[in-house]
This record gives C-alpha cells, structure tokens and sequence, in this order.
C-alpha cells in the first residue's frame, strides 16, 4: 500500500530533518520536506499542496484557498505548537479538515521567558551588560517587581503561568480573559499596571488591542511586554509612545514583522529589550510538542 504523505513546514522538526525523516517514515509515511525560513506564505502554500493526506504545518499562511485546493486528499493538519491563527480555522472546519494542536505546552517555557525580559528592562540588565562591553560600568536606578502591578492580557495557560511567577516576585496581578471568571476588561487592566503582558491568541477582533488610545491610559513610566503575537501591538504607537517617554519600556519577543529589520526604529531604545520569537523554544517544551505533534498525526490519519 502506498504511504500517507506528510508535509512538513514547520522550522523546528525541520532543524532535526535527519532525526524526523526516520520517524515520520517509521510511522509509515512518506515526508516531503520544504525548506522555509520563517513560515510559507499562501502562494507558496498552494504550490505544494493536492497530494498530502497530512501535514506537519508552522506557522504558515493556511488560507481557505489553501484548503480548498488541498481537498480532497488532505485529512489532517498537525499544528507544531499551540496558535492557529494563521490557519483559517472556520473555513478549516467548515471543509472537514481536523486542525490539532497543542494547548498549554509551553506555558512553563514561555513564562520564564516573559519575567526574564521583564527584568532586563525594569532592572536594566541588557543595558548594563551592553554598557560594560564597552568600557562602561552604569548604575541606572531600577524598578522592583514587588509591590509593582502584573496585568495580564490573555489567562489561559501562558497567562497564569506568568502570573504565578510574578506573584511570586510579589507582583500584584491582575487580568483580562473573557473565557476566565474574574476578568477586568482590557482597559481596567491596562492603567492598573506597572507591567502590562500580552499572552492572548491573536484573532481578528484583537488585532492592535494595544494601540494608541490604550497606551495613552497607562501610567507614566509603564512597561510593555509581548510573548503572544506582533499584531496584538500597534508597532507606530508604541515606538511614538517610547519617543515621548511616557512609557518606561518594553519587552518583546514578537514583532509585526519578522525577523526583526537591524534598522528598526525599536532598536534604538536603551530601555526595549528584544527576542527573537523564541520564548517557546525549551528543551522539555520543544520535545512534548513534538511528541504531541507526532501523534496528532497519527490520531487521524495512523
């Protein structure tokens, strides 16, 4: 019998192709590797889609077109990770297209991740270490987490997660989440808090929750921090935001546009401190995931 064949785009099974090709081909299916840099876009989508029955998918543009010309062989996407938003979820649905993938697993990896890039800007620390690179040796005045306010955007598993954590710093936490009993709404939220942290899905309805009018109701001096999705922030607004000096900072992971321009004007700033989009990226988290994505696969298809 021929095998089922499998697409995989995502980046970090990928990275092992070696180790993945002999266990997708253990399983009994026949992978088609793509290379991609980040995520592939629908054009390229469609190009290579027709002939799978699965697929091992990134972040990548999954577009109603994408499924329609998928149909009528492909039975399952395998999502690496847990955010769906750049597939058509709906449309998926609608076609009969099972879209699994896998919620919460990386709440511890991304939480310590978030209260670290927040300590580098409420404590300078990317700053100090640039500083004595180069000869200096600076003493900024920092900001202690206790007695300062979290606000959390977004209190499902990532959110709690850095909630606890900041609790456990002796940060007074508050949230948003319309799905958790207890919710505040964005904007309550949002001019209670020292530290406002965005780990909410993206959607179309939130897409630049934070933008001017929000950043404007803020305390003077307050701290962004985003570990979800780059659209969730107005990047125009926040930059004019920094320039003015009512905000004291920011700490991110995710941009609007990735990977990150080395001429951004958010690299300019001694008090933002930037990731790559790799919060997610822990050793336990990295293997669960790939596990969960693995048998995802095989639950539909195996």
């Amino acid at each position: 019998m021929t095998p089922a064949r499998v697409l995989v785009t995502n980046m970090m099974m990928i990275k092992e192709r070696d180790r993945f090709d002999k266990e997708i081909r253990d399983r009994g299916y026949e992978p088609i590797w793509v290379d991609v840099e980040q995520f592939l876009a629908e054009d390229r989508c469609l190009d290579l889609v027709g002939d799978i029955d699965g697929w091992l998918a990134g972040d990548d543009q999954i577009t109603r077109a994408v499924l329609e010309k998928a149909l009528p062989r492909l039975k399952v996407i395998a999502k690496w990770g847990t955010g769906i938003d750049s597939i058509d979820s709906a449309s998926a649905k609608e076609l009969g297209v099972p879209v699994l993938n896998a919620p919460g697993a990386f709440a511890d990896a991304v939480a310590e991740v978030a209260i670290g890039l927040i300590l580098m800007v409420t404590r300078h620390l990317g700053r100090i270490d640039r500083e004595i690179r180069t000869g200096g040796w600076p003493k900024p005045q920092g900001l202690e987490l206790k007695n300062s306010t979290l606000g959390m955007i977004g209190y499902g598993a990532i959110g709690r997660r850095i909630g606890e954590l900041g609790a456990a710093f002796g940060m007074n936490v508050r949230f948003s989440d319309p799905f958790v009993d207890g919710s505040e709404s964005v904007a309550e939220v949002a001019r209670a808090a020292d530290v406002l942290c965005l780990a909410c899905a993206l959607t179309p309805e939130n897409h630049h929750l934070v933008n001017a009018d929000l950043l404007k109701t803020m305390k003077p001096g307050a701290i962004v921090a985003n570990v979800a999705r780059g659209p969730l922030v107005d990047t125009k607004a926040l930059v004019e935001a920094l320039q003015s000096g009512h905000l004291g900072g920011a700490a991110l992971d995710v941009f609007e546009d990735e990977p990150l321009p080395a001429d951004h004007p958010l690299l300019g700033f001694d008090n933002v401190v930037v990731s790559s989009h790799n919060a997610n990226n822990g050793r336990g988290a990295v293997e669960a995931v790939h596990a969960r994505t693995l048998s995802n696969l095989d639950s539909v298809i195996g």
